[in-house]
Order: C-alpha cells, then sequence, then structure tokens
C-alpha cells in the first residue's frame, strides 16, 4: 500500500503543453559508457534501458554527443550526424514500447572533453583557462564562428531527436560542461557579446 504522501508519484500527469505522462517517476540521465566507438547507439545500450524504464512515466537518457569536437567520454553516444538515426529510433522506439516518453540529453563536453576523444586533440571553452582540476588541459578559445556553429549543433541534435522520434530533449547544462562554462566567470572572461555580466555592486 503506498503512503498516501507519495501518492502523487503514481498518478499521471499533463504539461502545460498537453503531453501526459502515466506517472511522475523518471529515469535520470546516467553515463553508462556502452555505445559503440563510432556513437551510434549498441545492443548493450538497449538492455541497460529496458532494465530500467518499467513502469516509468518517462526516461531521459544519458548525454548524446552534439559535435565531435564535444565528445565527453569514452562510448558516449552521438547526435552529432545522421548516420546516427537509426540507432536513436530503436532507441527511442525501446523507451515507448514501455509507454515512457522518451527524452533525449544533449550534451557538448567543452574544455572537459578530453583530448584524446576529440579532432587533433583541441578542447574549446568560452575562454582560454583550464579547469581547476589537477592537470586540466588549457582550451581554445572558441571564435564567434564556431560558438554559432555549436548553437546550430544543439539545434540539428533537437531536429534529429524529433526525427528519431523523441519526445523531447534536455540540455545537458551542468557538471562543468560547455554550457556551464559560458555561464561561469571562472571559464568564461570573454569581453565581448558572449561574456558574462558580473558585478561586485
Amino acid at each position: 500500500m503506498v503512503n498516501p504522501k507519495y501518492q502523487a508519484l503514481f498518478e499521471p500527469f499533463t504539461f502545460p503543453n498537453g503531453v501526459a505522462i502515466k506517472n511522475r517517476l523518471i529515469l535520470a540521465p546516467m553515463t553508462h559508457c556502452s555505445s559503440h566507438s563510432d556513437g551510434t547507439v549498441s545492443e548493450q545500450e538497449l538492455r541497460y534501458y529496458r532494465s530500467r524504464v518499467q513502469g516509468l512515466g518517462m526516461a531521459i537518457t544519458a548525454a548524446a554527443s552534439v559535435a565531435l569536437d564535444g565528445k565527453g567520454f569514452n562510448q558516449q553516444f552521438g547526435v552529432h550526424d545522421d548516420a546516427m538515426l537509426p540507432g536513436l529510433k530503436i532507441l527511442a522506439d525501446t523507451l515507448h514500447q514501455q509507454d515512457t516518453l522518451a527524452i533525449l540529453q544533449i550534451h557538448h563536453g567543452g574544455r572537459m572533453s578530453p583530448p584524446e576523444l576529440v579532432p587533433d586533440g583541441k578542447i574549446y571553452s568560452a575562454s582560454a583557462i583550464p579547469a581547476s582540476r589537477k592537470g586540466s588541459p588549457t582550451p581554445l578559445e572558441m571564435t564567434e564562428a564556431h560558438i554559432l556553429q555549436t548553437v546550430q549543433a544543439f539545434g540539428d541534435a533537437t531536429r534529429r531527436a524529433i526525427q528519431a522520434g523523441f519526445d523531447g530533449v534536455e540540455l545537458h547544462g551542468a557538471n562543468t560542461y560547455l554550457l556551464q562554462q559560458f555561464f561561469s566567470p571562472h571559464s568564461n572572461r570573454r569581453t565581448d557579446h558572449w561574456g558574462v555580466m558580473c558585478s561586485n555592486e
């Protein structure tokens, strides 16, 4: 018997935009490092989700990389190319088979991307400031063109998520990855309109 104060967790919920879920239990995005080396979804990955989403109203996937220069960890799956679509569609379908809302988390590692995983070993951030962690490499400051290209990459990733059948996307803006790097005065020392507005007053 469910404690009455938790009963709402098991009841349907409708978002303001009209999207409904069968309950309020959600699988949080968890890194599992089990995709193919080319960034496509693997059977191991599908098994991971099948074993965890039964009975849940929504599932948010692990972070999918929006660009090759933003790969954050080994065997991360990608949403950076249309070649990823077949696997992404199977993943969305796998979640939907359990009557679970499917949300694709999209991500760019920025200065936290391991150099060995990205083209030419070049990592990028808002400014050329290394992370505070000991031994962190210094990233290259993103140019205006590169920033706009990355914004477009997030947009293209969203389009692919829709094409693959996902119900939505979640922007990974935490854990010191690229989006957070632009918001932080530690990693963003830019003086252009992409800079962080800071005040000691």
